[in-house]
């Protein structure tokens, strides 16, 4: 080791730089350094390009209808689990009591359709509307707390997971990805995917169940009545299904954009004396306005059809209770059914139609938050060239 007191005054301070290689444990003596063919070492700085590129490749799913949901609670634990199941269970459980308001309402119309009045089926389906209300508060109340406060501690180990691993890839991955990016999809993307696996995760399943339980009842008390009214479903399911889907890659692609223009304006602020003395104020505006009229551009022709295909499902909805009443009434006439069986599985099948339309706002939000997890689970899944964080493993100093 050179002394420094022979060190020449005359010669200016470098600093030494060592090529990034592959990492070597050079206290093991058998080992050699990595060479090429012609003996030379084989430096990776210039080639972890390629290898980050071709890992990006492997590691970049199909789309955001590759990405399973089930992979945003990779860092839960045990207690997130447990909040999880408490949170599924008494949100289930309100979907359920929801339609069932359908059979004591049934129960109420024969009462009061009885001649004299039967106050004593009235003033049990009282009782039963007071039961009903007093179970959803509660299974309402511990299914909000338990998904929000699961997603918040998601999101806290998310985002600390994601920092470490950026920090600790190799500095020519960032050669390829924009830092200002990555920041702005740390901070937007995150905020999307709690949404996602909070109270909205909450509200699909419930409105999910609450759609089978409201069939159940109506298969159970008019399953004719049920069936008409079901003759719209394929045009409701379809137009379902074809704004999950949209939703889902507009919000990937928004994502992608928008974390590009944000890349924009933080790099620009961030250097606002040297943008300033340039007079580069119009170039960067313009660079970052194209970034975002792109992303609206493509926004408004995509809403425009999705306000199409939604207009069709709310109008396929009033055409279904049409439909149940018209043929309700024709079957009441005849003699073959009571009011009360009639409008307890209309009820029953409109209460699960229409949480059909209180599912999409819910599950678009639930595939957002997969879209935009698609990207930062990507970066998650690249391993990095050299890993500080693992013992036992790369160059290390003689003693």
């Amino acid at each position: 080791m050179p002394r420094l007191d022979k060190i020449s005054d005359e010669l200016p301070y470098q600093r030494m730089e060592t090529p990034r290689a592959t990492a070597v444990d050079v206290s093991d003596p058998v080992k050699p350094l990595a060479t090429d063919k012609e003996g030379t070492t084989n430096s990776e700085s210039g080639g972890s390009n390629a290898k980050e590129s071709g890992l990006r490749d492997e590691m970049v799913h199909d789309g955001p209808a590759s990405f399973k949901f089930v992979k945003l609670y990779r860092f839960a634990t045990a207690f997130d689990k447990v909040l999880l199941t408490v949170g599924i269970i008494t949100t289930g459980a309100n979907g359920a009591l929801f339609p069932l308001m359908a059979i004591v309402f049934g129960n109420a119309l024969t009462g009061f359709a009885s001649t004299p009045v039967d106050m004593d089926s009235v003033n049990s389906a009282s009782l039963d509307y007071l039961y009903i209300a007093i179970f959803m508060f509660f299974t309402d109340y511990v299914s909000y707390v338990a998904f929000y406060y699961s997603a918040e501690r998601q999101m806290k180990a998310l985002r600390g997971e994601a920092l470490k691993h950026m920090l600790y890839m190799d500095i020519s991955w960032y050669d390829k990805h924009d830092a200002l990016q990555l920041s702005s999809r740390l901070t937007g993307d995150t905020v999307r995917i709690k949404d996602g696996m909070g109270h909205k995760l909450g509200y699909a399943i419930r409105y999910m169940i609450q759609f089978i339980v409201g069939f159940i009842i109506g298969f159970a008390r008019g399953w004719d009545i049920t069936l008409v009214m079901a003759c719209v479903m394929p045009i409701m399911a379809i137009s379902l299904s074809w704004l999950i889907k949209t939703m889902t890659i507009m919000a990937e692609f928004a994502q992608k954009v928008y974390a590009e223009a944000g890349s924009v304006a933080e790099e620009t602020l961030g250097s606002m004396r040297t943008v300033a003395s340039l007079n580069s104020e119009h170039k960067a505006i313009q660079k970052f306005e194209k970034k975002v009229f792109e992303a609206e551009k493509e926004n408004i022709a995509l809403h425009k059809m999705s306000a199409v295909v939604f207009s069709l499902f709310i109008a396929s909805i009033y055409v279904m209770y049409s439909a149940g009443l018209w043929y309700g009434g024709w079957k009441a006439s005849n003699g073959n059914t009571t009011p009360g069986d009639v409008f307890a599985a209309f009820f029953g099948v409109m209460m699960g139609s229409t949480s059909l339309g209180q599912i999409s706002p819910n599950i678009t939000a639930v595939s957002k938050a997969a879209g935009a997890a698609e990207e930062l689970f990507a970066i998650l899944d690249t391993a990095s060239v050299i890993d500080a964080e693992k013992e036992g493993e790369g160059a290390k100093l003689k003693p």
